[in-house]
């Protein structure tokens, strides 16, 4: 009985593990986006939040309805190209006021070497 009772217990720890781990820390809020004009085209730029920074190596992508997505870049990026320095932005033909779909992105804490998968529903 002990030995199914050591298991039970295995299995509980295992269990809580895994649903700790799950939860991500980098709420969707953590990320924002804004739109402006470019000449005939939108602009649209990808910001974090104070404390986070977007993984540059699994470049953000905005996935719309029809299935086509539409992924953000900069110029700019750390030395060791893994963040992306300056926000990143991706060009949307057209103007548009609103933006729907789902953006993809991954974010990491300044302080951590660990990025987290965000998704927005715009």
């Amino acid at each position: 009985m002990s030995v199914l009772f050591a298991r039970l217990r295995m299995t509980l720890v295992a269990l809580s593990l895994a649903a700790a781990c799950s939860r991500p820390p980098a709420e969707p809020a953590a990320l924002h986006v804004t739109l402006a004009p470019a000449g005939p085209d939108t602009r649209i730029t990808l910001h974090a939040e104070s404390g986070l920074k977007i993984n540059a190596r699994l470049a953000p992508a905005l996935e719309f309805a029809d299935g086509s997505i539409l992924r953000f870049d900069a110029a700019e990026r750390t030395a060791d190209s893994a963040y992306f320095v300056t926000p990143p932005t991706a060009l949307l033909a057209g103007r548009h006021d609103k933006v729907h779909g789902r953006l993809r992105a991954s974010v990491c804490r300044e302080d951590e070497r660990l990025c987290r998968s965000v998704t927005l529903s715009l």
